[in-house]
């Protein structure tokens, strides 16, 4: 679990707080990011990915606990 979490805090180490991201399903490639959730899933959905996982980055630092 501590491998998966730290890859993806690295892939979303370089998306501005508050944006919302799609994640491919298995959490190795971005496939887009912005300010509107559902834009964001669109274009994912329409680079094929079925079922991205959609987060939002957080304004501040801080733990997450699963």
């Amino acid at each position: 679990m501590a491998t998966e979490m730290n890859d993806l805090l690295d892939l979303l180490k370089d998306i501005p707080a508050g944006a919302w991201v799609a994640i491919s399903e298995k959490r190795h490639v971005v496939l887009a990011f912005g300010t509107d959730a559902k834009a964001v899933a669109d274009e994912a959905h329409a680079k094929g990915e079925d079922l991205p996982l959609i987060v939002r980055v957080p304004e501040h630092s801080m733990a997450m606990f699963f």
